[in-house]
């Protein structure tokens, strides 16, 4: 069996690095401006910072949580894969902004018997980029023997979370 995915080799979320920089460099420029004598509503500062810890604090803290975890305190499900699967959904696009009409999601996924485990299509190193994989990313096939090492995520509303994920070639 082959390490194909590890959560804790995995990059650091290189997106929530530079959302913190830009935020703090944001938060600045607006301090810098009011202290110009110009006028700014009171909100943009807040907004500026909420905006600052959503993007970049709540990822990278979720990243550490995770990091900090005890291996015993997770569950290892062997087994070959039954079925594998892509979820696709099309809705309006109601983010504010956005040139978008449509926004489309994709939820992928595979099971080993009853135990059911799926990602995101669209995070930055989801467990189907494989990230850090050296030769090539492997693919999943249905019959293939894996062995997934997960946790029930409570921030997560009760999902399943990869963290290790050893599959045959």
């Amino acid at each position: 069996m082959i390490t194909a995915y590890d959560y804790r080799t995995a990059p650091v979320e290189g997106a929530a690095i530079l959302y913190l920089i830009f935020f703090a460099l944001l938060f600045v420029g607006a301090r810098w401006w009011k202290g110009t004598g110009r006028r700014m509503p009171r909100y943009v500062s807040a907004a500026i910072l909420f905006g600052g810890f959503y993007y970049g604090g709540l990822p990278l803290f979720d990243q550490i949580r995770v990091n900090a975890m005890d291996m015993s305190e997770m569950a290892v499900t062997k087994g070959r894969i039954t079925k594998l699967w892509d979820i696709r959904t099309r809705g309006r696009n109601s983010e504010p902004f956005s040139f978008q009409k449509y926004q489309e999601n994709v939820t992928h996924g595979f099971d080993i018997g009853r135990d059911s485990f799926s990602w995101r299509g669209g995070r930055r190193c989801p467990v189907a980029t494989f990230c850090g994989f050296h030769g090539g990313p492997p693919y999943l096939r249905e019959g293939q023997m894996v062995e997934v090492t997960w946790f029930v995520d409570p921030l997560r509303f009760n999902k399943r979370r990869i963290m290790l994920l050893r599959m045959e070639r």
